[in-house]
């Protein structure tokens, strides 16, 4: 195998305590993929060689391998001694973590969100803004009777779009609890509205989750939706591009 892409970094990447980090991770269609594998443990690529389709196989051990180079640059442990764990309901979490950091990952074909956060639940999500016959069954089955009522007041050239932002937020809260969907959709409600700062309005099973949280609404360009969603107010969120920032993960501090 050839070696990592880059080499392994010291702990240079500082979040503070009240923020909030977003790595945006494009397509690298030219990269060797050795180098990135060689930093995968054996059932990552086991993972990876069982994909159908050879771009998802690409795909799981690009953003793998990236993911594992940031989350040692965080934490100071070379990016092979990562130790992960899952929760009962397959979040996965770091094992080996002396700097109490929480991630969350996400990804379509074209384009991966990393979020980091320093010792407090957060949840990211992204999807390709694409048309679809069944987006609004989808919204009667699986949104609440509020977000159903507020989707149905958008004007009708916006409905698709508030139908991805309130997805994407709803996804991000529950990959943050890290229960999936054993949290039933219909259960807690967010806002939709473009021009409303995002937030936590209902939540059935406990009242006061709406003032624990915050969340954010994505700039990600038109073809993608984007959300993110951490426990805690007022954060500052700062956000890096991998093409643009990857020299950070390998720079002396």
């Amino acid at each position: 195998m050839g070696d990592p892409p880059i080499a392994d970094p010291q702990p240079v990447c500082r979040l503070g305590a009240n923020e909030v980090h977003i790595w945006r991770l494009e397509p690298e269609p030219l990269v060797d993929l050795s180098g990135y594998s060689a930093l995968l443990s054996s059932d990552e690529q086991q993972r990876a060689a069982r994909f159908r389709f050879p771009y998802l196989t690409r795909n799981f051990i690009v953003d793998h391998g990236r993911m594992r180079l940031l989350l040692s640059a965080y934490t100071g442990v070379a990016p092979r001694d990562l130790a992960f764990t899952l929760n009962e309901f397959g979040k996965p979490e770091l094992a080996n973590n002396p700097a109490s950091l929480r991630f969350n990952l996400s990804h379509t074909n074209e384009l991966s969100l990393l979020a980091l956060c320093p010792d407090s639940p957060v949840g990211i999500d992204v999807e390709a803004v694409r048309p679809m016959d069944d987006w609004r069954d989808i919204a009667q089955s699986h949104f609440s009777q509020s977000e159903i009522s507020a989707l149905q007041g958008t004007a009708e050239s916006d409905q698709q779009n508030a139908f991805f932002r309130c997805w994407t937020r709803k996804e991000a809260f529950i990959k943050a609890h890290g229960r999936g969907l054993s949290i039933p959709l219909d259960s807690f409600a967010v806002s939709l509205a473009r021009e409303e700062t995002p937030a936590l309005l209902e939540c059935k099973w406990d009242p006061e989750e709406t003032k624990r949280w915050q969340f954010v609404s994505l700039d990600l360009g038109a073809r993608f939706a984007g959300a993110l969603a951490v426990r805690g107010k007022d954060r500052t969120v700062r956000h890096f591009d991998w093409i643009a920032d990857r020299a950070l993960v390998s720079a002396p501090t």
